[in-house]
């Protein structure tokens, strides 16, 4: 049945956006790294997908196939120098003396893979995985070691000058017509959809009750509301008839087996919801794998790393050759202290971003990689950021779905996902 959450977002679908801080960007951009890529947009900056609730069409002035952008974001702070291992630069090992990877998969000879991630390490090898290293907020004043602020910053896509999330921006500027269009596959619409009122939340397909009684109850529920708000409640008349369609045509069960942590589960909703044709064009996920290592890192990591990586692989499989239009892209809010801090790291910098799907050019590690000297750590202790995650998230939208670069500016306001700043990272 839907919750009471989900009535109250939807209710707000009547045209008035929903309340929230107004974030954003103003600072020049400060890195100028190689260009590539190309917009392709429609006259409305945007390529579009039309669909009621089941089916698919794509509908764009280009021509465009419908594509999904799927984001996972790995809250409490993932460390990404013991999940893509600098084993080539010197100082990697005298920072971390207990706690370095002392036998990463090699990727490139300079950049090894965490052997606990080692499923990923197939994808890599034929070029439907890749990296981008140091990446965090280049502007130093966005910069911030709070989980929670740092996490709504993110989610923000701009420190000041910017209303609700990012996601949020997209969709807004975005020709649809699913139902689905914008999916939390987690138990709660994240902040970087804030803003934006047809996100819908689906942590569970099997327990959305659309086909039993009381899912009829929420869709006659929701029709009885979508009545009395006359024609701005064409919203919920939509979702309505969605989760009939649901009831008709059941999402389809997963072809592999997926981890049972958060991620799992949510990568495991996106697939269904992609493999169902609800044509979702943004999906949001949950990363809760035990990222806060303060203490006992080494044998954390041992745990979450499978899990991790069990959970994209399984996604990757699951969808076969629709990931060919899908792409997914991790990043976290911020990385952890360059150097260890006995048996764990403390609240850092820069981290990495993981990148996966057929348009992605992978088998390689993107990004200026800024090493780990004493004289190279931003204030002594933290890998600097190189890239800012706004350019990666800027090439993705516009070269997988087509937002131009004006629009751009206006979902990351600043500059810095303008094709300048780009680093390549597509076919």
């Amino acid at each position: 049945m839907l919750s009471r959450r989900a009535l109250l977002t939807l209710l707000a679908a009547s045209g008035t956006a929903a309340c929230g801080s107004r974030p954003g960007e103003t600072t020049a951009p400060t890195v100028a790294p190689q260009a590539a890529g190309s917009s392709g947009a429609t006259s409305s900056g945007v390529t579009s997908t039309t669909s009621t609730g089941g089916g698919t069409t794509a509908g764009s002035a280009a021509g465009a196939s419908p594509h999904t952008l799927v984001v996972v974001f790995q809250r409490f702070a993932a460390d990404w120098l013991n999940l893509l291992v600098p084993y080539g630069d010197p100082d990697y090992a005298a920072l971390r003396p207990n706690i370095k990877v002392g036998n990463p998969l090699d990727l490139d000879g300079y950049f090894g893979l965490n052997p606990g991630l080692a499923d990923l390490k197939p994808l890599y090898d034929n070029g439907r995985l890749g990296f981008v290293a140091a990446t965090g907020w280049v502007p130093q004043e966005a910069r911030d070691r709070s989980h929670f602020f740092a996490q709504s910053i993110a989610e923000a896509g701009a420190r000041s000058g910017a209303y609700g999330g990012w996601l949020a921006r997209v969709m807004l500027r975005d020709s649809h017509e699913s139902t689905w269009a914008a999916l939390a596959a987690e138990s709660a619409v994240p902040a970087s959809f804030q803003g934006y009122a047809g996100a819908i939340a689906v942590r569970n397909f099997a327990d959305y009750q659309h086909g039993s009684v009381m899912g009829d109850a929420a869709t006659a529920l929701i029709e009885t509301i979508a009545g009395l708000a006359g024609t701005p409640g064409e919203r919920i008349r939509q979702l309505a008839e969605g989760m009939r369609l649901l009831q008709a045509s059941p999402p389809p069960e997963p072809t592999v087996s997926y981890p049972a942590t958060s991620l799992g589960q949510g990568l495991k909703v996106a697939a269904q919801a992609i493999r169902g044709g609800l044509a979702p064009r943004v999906i949001s996920v949950s990363s809760e794998d035990d990222w806060d290592t303060h203490v006992n890192q080494v044998s954390r990591h041992a745990a979450a790393l499978p899990n991790f990586a069990g959970a994209l692989r399984a996604f990757h499989d699951d969808l076969g050759e629709l990931m060919d239009g899908v792409t997914l892209v991790t990043m976290t809010e911020f990385g952890r202290k360059a150097k260890e801090n006995l048996g764990g790291t403390d609240h850092g910098t820069a981290s990495s971003m993981l990148l996966m799907g057929a348009g992605v050019l992978g088998g390689r590690v993107h990004g200026q990689w800024p090493g780990l000297s004493s004289s190279a750590l931003y204030q002594g202790e933290d890998l600097e950021p190189t890239t800012d995650f706004r350019s990666v998230l800027g090439e993705l939208l516009a070269g997988r779905m087509g937002v131009s670069s004006e629009l751009l500016e206006e979902i990351f306001p600043g500059g810095y996902a303008a094709p300048a700043n780009w680093r390549g990272i597509l076919r």
